[in-house]
C-alpha cells in the first residue's frame, strides 16, 4: 500500500473517532463550561446552602453570573472535595509501593509464580461490585434496618484495595515482564516509572470523581419516579449549580490527563508482545516474598468482601420484580456503549499506530484526546442527560446506554499496541485479544455503575434497584437479593474470562520505553538490555 493511499485510510479510520470526541465530551464540555457562569433563565429554583439545608433563589435571565462559582466555592464544596480526595491515600500506597513489590515477586519466581499471581488477582477483577459492598457495609450490621446514610464513599473504601492491586499488579508484571529486574538498574526499566505515574494520576482522577456520586447517590435521597432515579433533593432542585461542581472536577481532571500522556509520549511508551519461549531467570528465594504478599492480598480481598459474603445463604432472588427485565435493564445498556465505544478506539488505534497519516508526529494526536483521559461519565452526567431530555429520549430504555462513544483510555491503549507492532504481518489478528478484554471491562465497570443509571430515570437496573429500595429505608430482607447484582453464575463466567485472558494472553504483554530495541536472550534467561536500532520500533 502506497503512503497517500496508508494516509488516507488513516484519516478514514480516525473519523469516526473525531466525530465520537466531539459529540461524547467536546460539546458536553463546552456546554458544561458556558452553563457554569450562564445562570438558567425563567422561575425560581433551589440550591444547597453551606449548612446543608435549600433556599429558594431568583435567577437572573439572560445574565452572566461569576457568582455561580464564587458561592460553589465558599460552600462545602471544597471539603467535599477534600474527602474525596483523601480516599486516594491508601489506593497510592498500594499502587505504588505494594503492587510494584509483589509484581517484582511474581516475576523473580518465574513463570509459575508469575501465574498464579495472576489467578489469585482475578477474583477481585471478576467480583467488582461496588453496589453490594456498599449495601452489605452500611446495612449488613444493624439488623437489617436502616439507621445511618449509606454513601459511595463507604463502597469506594471498602472495594478499591482488591482492584487497584490487581489492576497495579497487571500492568508493573507488563513493565517488568522482559527482564524483572529491579527499576532503576538502566534505562529499560522507566517502564515501570511510567506504570506507577500513570497510575497514580489515574487514582486520584477516580478519587476526585467520587465526588460526582456523592452529590447523586448520596446525602438526602428523594426518589423521582418510584425508587429509582434516586437525586438528592440540592443537586436535583439546584440546576445552575450542576455545572459549577461539573466544571471544577473537569479542570483538575483535564490537567491530570495531560499530565499523564506527557508521560506515555516522553517516553516512547509502547506495548509489545514478549516471545512464547523467552526463558525466565528464577530466584527462588523470592518465593517467600510472594507467598507472603499474595497471603495478605487474599486477606484484604476478603475482609472487604466478608459482609456480601454473608448474604450469600440469602434468597438472591428479584422478589416481586421481573429477574428477566433486571438482567436485561443491567447487562444489555452497557454492553452496547462498551462494543461500540472499544472498536471506535481499536479503529483510531490502528490508525494512529500502524497507518500513520500524519508520519511519525501521528501520535500527537493524542493531545486532542488527552484532557479526556481520565474523564467518566460523572463530571458531565448532567449535560448528557440534558441532551437526552432535548432529543426526548429521556425514559426510554436505550438512555440506560451510557452516553460515551469511544474509550479514550483505550485509544491509547491500542495506539501503544500498535506502535510496537506496525511491522508485523497481522498487527490486527494479535490485537484481537486486547480488543475483546477491553469489551469486557468496559461493559463490567457499565453493568455495576450507580451513576448513570441512577440518573436518568426508571429502570430495573439491579445496583440502582437494590440500592434504592435499601434507602427508602427498607430492611435489608425485603431489598434486592445482593446477589442479583452479581449473580454467581455471572462471576462465574467473569472470573473464567479473566483467568483465561490473565494466563493466555496479558502474560505475555510487555510494556517497554525509549528508542526501539529487541532484547537478545541467553539459555539461562534473559540478560541485560542492548539498545539496537530495530525497524519495528525505530518510530516515536
Amino acid at each position: 500500500m502506497c503512503a497517500m493511499s496508508r494516509a488516507r485510510l488513516g484519516w478514514l479510520l480516525l473519523a469516526p473517532g473525531f466525530v465520537a470526541l466531539l459529540w461524547t465530551y467536546l460539546i458536553p464540555t463546552g456546554t458544561t463550561l458556558g452553563n457554569s457562569v450562564w445562570r438558567q433563565p425563567a422561575g425560581s429554583e433551589w440550591r444547597l446552602t453551606p449548612s446543608g439545608t435549600a433556599e429558594r433563589v431568583e435567577p437572573l435571565e439572560g445574565r452572566l453570573n461569576l457568582g455561580n462559582i464564587e458561592y460553589v466555592l465558599s460552600s462545602s464544596y471544597p471539603e467535599q472535595l477534600g474527602r474525596s480526595v483523601l480516599l486516594a491515600v491508601v489506593p497510592l500506597v498500594l499502587t505504588l509501593l505494594v503492587a510494584p513489590l509483589l509484581a517484582m515477586a511474581a516475576q523473580r519466581t518465574g513463570r509459575g509464580g508469575r501465574l498464579f499471581t495472576r489467578v489469585l488477582i482475578s477474583v477481585p477483577l471478576a467480583g467488582y461490585a461496588p453496589v453490594a459492598y456498599l449495601i452489605a457495609w452500611t446495612f449488613g450490621n444493624t439488623d437489617g434496618r436502616v439507621d445511618r446514610d449509606p454513601s459511595p464513599l463507604v463502597a469506594a473504601a471498602v472495594c478499591s484495595p482488591g482492584p487497584v492491586l490487581a489492576v497495579a499488579v497487571t500492568l508493573y508484571l507488563a513493565a517488568f515482564r522482559r527482564t524483572g529486574a529491579r527499576p532503576g538498574r538502566g534505562p529499560r526499566e522507566r517502564a515501570a516509572y511510567v506504570v506507577g505515574g500513570v497510575l497514580a494520576l489515574a487514582v486520584l482522577a477516580v478519587a476526585i470523581q467520587s465526588f460526582t456520586a456523592r452529590h447523586v447517590a448520596g446525602g438526602a435521597q428523594v426518589p423521582r419516579r418510584g425508587p429509582t432515579g434516586l437525586l438528592p433533593a440540592a443537586v436535583q432542585a439546584s440546576t445552575h449549580l450542576q455545572p459549577v461542581l461539573s466544571t471544577m472536577m473537569l479542570v483538575p481532571l483535564a490537567a491530570l490527563g495531560l499530565l499523564a500522556m506527557w508521560l506515555l509520549l516522553a517516553a516512547r511508551t509502547r506495548i509489545d508482545l514478549a516471545p512464547p519461549s523467552l526463558p525466565d531467570r528464577r530466584h527462588p528465594g523470592w518465593w517467600l516474598v510472594l507467598i507472603v504478599a499474595l497471603v495478605l492480598f487474599a486477606a484484604v480481598v476478603v475482609v472487604a468482601a466478608l459482609p456480601w459474603l454473608r448474604t450469600l445463604d440469602d434468597d438472591p432472588g428479584a422478589g416481586d420484580f421481573s429477574a428477566a427485565e433486571i438482567y436485561r435493564d443491567t447487562w444489555l445498556p452497557p454492553l452496547l456503549s462498551a462494543v461500540v465505544s472499544v472498536l471506535v478506539a481499536a479503529g483510531s488505534g490502528y490508525a494512529l499506530g500502524v497507518l500513520r497519516p500524519l508520519g511519525e508526529r501521528s501520535t500527537s494526536l493524542l493531545w486532542l484526546f488527552a484532557p479526556w483521559l481520565f474523564v467518566g461519565v460523572g463530571p458531565l452526567a448532567f449535560a448528557y442527560r440534558d441532551r437526552a431530555e432535548g432529543a426526548q429520549q429521556a425514559d426510554t430504555w436505550f438512555d440506560l446506554v451510557p452516553p460515551v462513544w469511544i474509550s479514550i483510555p483505550a485509544l491509547v491503549v491500542f495506539t501503544l499496541f500498535f506502535r510496537a507492532r506496525r511491522a508485523d504481518t497481522a498487527p490486527v489478528r494479535s490485537a484481537l485479544p486486547l480488543i475483546g478484554l477491553a469489551v469486557l471491562a468496559h461493559w463490567m465497570l457499565g453493568a455495576q455503575d450507580l451513576l448513570w443509571p441512577g440518573l436518568v430515570g426508571d429502570n430495573l437496573a439491579a445496583p440502582v434497584l437494590a440500592f434504592g429500595t435499601a434507602a427508602l429505608g427498607q430492611s435489608l430482607e425485603l431489598t434486592l437479593g445482593l446477589g442479583m447484582i452479581l449473580p454467581l453464575p455471572v462471576f462465574l463466567v467473569l472470573f473464567a474470562l479473566v483467568v483465561t485472558a490473565q494466563v493466555g494472553y496479558l502474560d505475555r504483554l510487555t510494556i517497554r520505553t525509549g528508542h526501539g530495541s529487541e532484547e537478545r536472550t541467553s539459555p539461562d534467561g534473559p540478560g541485560p538490555a542492548e539498545f539496537r536500532p530495530s525497524a519495528r520500533g525505530s518510530g516515536p
